[in-house]
């Protein structure tokens, strides 16, 4: 898994859109997406605005002025949980499955993505980013601060009740025979 989204990373020429709620890579991937802006490559990241594990949230963090100096831009969604897992590299080819972008889900997790390679699908998953991200705040290289590892979430709470797992639908889009993406409600 690790190794396809290296490839796919280094093979971008337009653009790469990530959507993933846990968003630690490591020196290599890092280096690969700073690479692919560096070749003139549109690198837009779309992470969760509230997230559900602190530690992890700060972690990722700890990596944005590196990528925001480097032209990738960042966003943190708004409207909900986000837990989406999907990249789409130049309006062609796309990844959706379980995989985190860190360490743990590329050594140790049984993770499982599907590859599509269709321009069509790929619009369709690229028509959903653009849409999230009109519900996302821009991260910007002067806002990204060190704070303590203590620091709470803004904006989150702590769920509670039978539905509280739930959250936000991380499969937003079904896909049907003829290749067409339905957008679920």
């Amino acid at each position: 898994m690790y190794t396809m989204f290296l490839l796919a990373i280094s093979s971008a020429r337009r653009s790469i859109y990530v959507t993933n709620p846990y968003f630690l890579p490591d020196d290599r991937m890092t280096r690969a997406l700073i690479e692919a802006s560096g070749r003139g490559v549109r690198v837009v990241v779309l992470l969760p605005g509230a997230i559900d594990n602190n530690i992890v949230r700060q972690a990722s963090r700890s990596k944005f002025g590196e990528l925001l100096e480097a032209g990738i831009e960042i966003y943190e969604y708004q409207a909900g949980l986000l837990h989406a897992k999907v990249m789409t590299v130049d309006g062609i080819w796309a990844t959706i499955g379980s995989t985190n972008l860190d360490s743990r889900s590329f050594a140790l997790n049984e993770e499982l993505n599907a590859v599509v390679y269709h321009t069509t699908v790929v619009a369709q998953l690229e028509q959903v980013f653009a849409e999230d991200l009109k519900y996302a705040r821009k991260i910007e290289l002067p806002a990204v601060a060190r704070p303590g590892i203590l620091q709470p979430v803004p904006g989150a709470s702590v769920p509670s009740g039978p539905r509280a797992a739930l959250g936000r639908i991380s499969a937003r889009v079904v896909v049907r025979p003829d290749g067409a993406l339905d957008r679920l409600k």
